[in-house]
């Protein structure tokens, strides 16, 4: 059992409770035994006489010297001391049944009322750990309620509040930047892309100014692509921006249907089994990650006779989207570095790419509350599986 902050809160009040009982029982049991020893009862018991002599006048003379107890001719006094003795010890035994008992009950209710205690205390906290875990990056505009006494757990309301607006601000500012930069920087890569295009439409161009403007294509379509990626990483990390009713068999079909000249220029032969698989989420993103693992699996291919299955179909309140190659043998202790931002194989190093495919699927999958595997193939080759949450029937568009 997880020992939470609750459970040493009781164990440390019911602790205290049973301490200070013990030390309340221990101290009655030995009061009233020191306070009914026969010593003590016989000066009560003169102590008394003579108070009640003395409201009468009657003065009593010096007391002589009491004959000790216990004599060996005094059965009678033996006996009433052994009933005296056994008297005194039945009435501590009882009481230190008692004390027991009650001590026992009251232990139970103090590890209740210490639950209970715990639980109030830690309310506030247990207030702000659930809005925790209610936050994403569409919720940074709600705040805890400041209403309340200005304690401890007033100030950490007010110190969650301020670090809320804080990231709200961050990521408002994040998101700006992603969509200054897709603007600021793609003006000048058209720039460069029509100058290179009109160097290679030219009637004449030289040897070297067309190597020049075929290599400047390249770099840029490369820029492009990597800002591409990045700017739909920012887009992911940042919101969901729009969420709407889709199926992931259409996406896969147009993405499979834009894809399929590359392929046959590679030779590469595409199998698409698809059924539908609706689902709730940004069709910018969903399209992304399909294009993503399609492009990843056109790219990582064989040079010859290669093949590309992509599937797609809905089962168990998930829909499941499986894209599978031939390609370089795989371990499979080497797949989850493929899926860490810029990082590629070791055996993928020739193809251009820039290490962005596998983890912008793994980071919208995730965004969409799905789940991703990847497996080797038997015959070498990636499979990735990518499961999300099929959308309900009364879900809004």
């Amino acid at each position: 059992m997880r020992v939470t902050i609750r459970i040493k809160l009781t164990a440390l009040f019911a602790l205290l409770f049973v301490v200070l009982a013990g030390v309340l029982v221990t101290t009655a049991y030995l009061f009233v035994a020191s306070a009914t020893t026969p010593e003590a009862q016989q000066a009560d018991r003169q102590r008394l006489l003579e108070e009640a002599l003395e409201e009468q006048g009657v003065t009593l003379p010096a007391a002589p010297t009491p004959m000790p107890s216990g004599r060996p001719d005094d059965a009678v006094g033996e006996v009433l001391d052994s009933i005296a003795a056994q008297v005194r010890q039945n009435v501590l035994d009882d009481l230190l049944q008692r004390s027991l008992l009650a001590f026992a009950l009251s232990a139970v209710i103090a590890v209740a009322l210490a639950w209970w205690l715990a639980g109030r205390v830690l309310r506030p906290v247990d207030e702000i750990s659930e809005a925790a875990n209610m936050l994403s990056e569409r919720t940074l505009d709600r705040r805890l309620p400041e209403d309340g006494p200005d304690d401890e757990f007033g100030r950490l309301r007010r110190a969650f509040n301020g670090m809320l607006t804080r990231l709200e601000t961050a990521f408002d500012a994040r998101q700006r930047f992603a969509a200054d930069a897709s603007h600021e920087l793609r003006t000048p890569l058209a720039v460069l892309r029509a100058s290179a295009d009109n160097v290679l439409s030219s009637p004449r161009p030289s040897k070297q100014a067309r190597e020049l403007a075929e290599q400047v294509e390249q770099q840029v379509g490369r820029a492009d692509s990597l800002m591409t990626s990045l700017l739909t990483l920012a887009r992911a990390d940042d919101v969901i921006h729009t969420r709407e009713p889709l199926d992931l068999a259409d996406v896969a079909a147009e993405v499979v249907s834009a894809a399929s000249p590359r392929a046959t220029d590679a030779g590469v032969a595409i199998d698409l089994d698809i059924a539908d698989a609706p689902v709730l989420g940004d069709p910018v993103l969903l399209e992304r990650m399909l294009a993503n693992l399609v492009d990843n699996a056109l790219r990582y291919n064989v040079e010859a006779d290669g093949w590309l299955r992509c599937r797609v179909w809905s089962e168990a309140g998930r829909a499941l989207v499986e894209v599978s190659n031939t390609g370089p043998a795989l371990a499979a202790g080497d797949i989850p570095a493929l899926f860490a931002r810029f990082a590629r194989g070791d055996q993928r190093s020739e193809v251009a790419g820039h290490g962005l495919g596998l983890p912008i699927v793994a980071r919208v999958a995730r965004v969409h509350e799905g789940v991703i595997d990847a497996w080797p193939g038997d015959e070498g080759g990636l499979s990735v599986r990518v499961s999300l949450p099929v959308r309900a029937e009364a879900s809004p568009s």
